[in-house]
């Protein structure tokens, strides 16, 4: 049994678009905040259809501009599979800026390495 704190404050469930990673650690754009917006990932859904197994990250920033700060675990995406991460799986981060995923292989061929994440969005401060 998981024991999780009660949030006091309820936000709106949203899907990202589908985020496809296809240069080694080079961040991709995963959800866009709204101005004033909050979010906390509650699920992440990753699959791997490249030959290789990869390490995948959220978090914020560009690795181009060299600001990427990674904010949630890295987790291992076996080659050929998909991996799912629920909520009670994941560190209850609030996010103030928009969300980037990167990967530490290079895709093979574009989409062979997608990302998404169903966020909670909240209106107004952080906690």
């Amino acid at each position: 049994m998981t024991v999780r704190a009660i949030e006091y404050r309820k936000g709106i469930r949203k899907s990202s678009p589908i985020a496809s990673c296809t240069v080694a650690a080079t961040s991709v754009g995963l959800y866009t905040l709204p101005t004033a917006r909050t979010c906390v990932v509650r699920k992440v859904v990753i699959f791997n259809n490249n030959a290789a197994p990869t390490i995948v990250q959220i978090g914020t920033g560009s690795t181009a501009l060299g600001t990427f700060v990674q904010q949630l675990p890295a987790w291992y995406a076996v080659n050929g599979q998909d991996l799912e991460i629920t909520e009670d799986q994941i560190p209850n981060v609030e996010f103030t800026a928009n969300l980037t995923v990167q990967a530490s292989v290079a895709a093979v061929a574009p989409n062979n390495i997608q990302v998404q994440v169903e966020i909670e969005e909240y209106q107004g401060p952080t906690a």
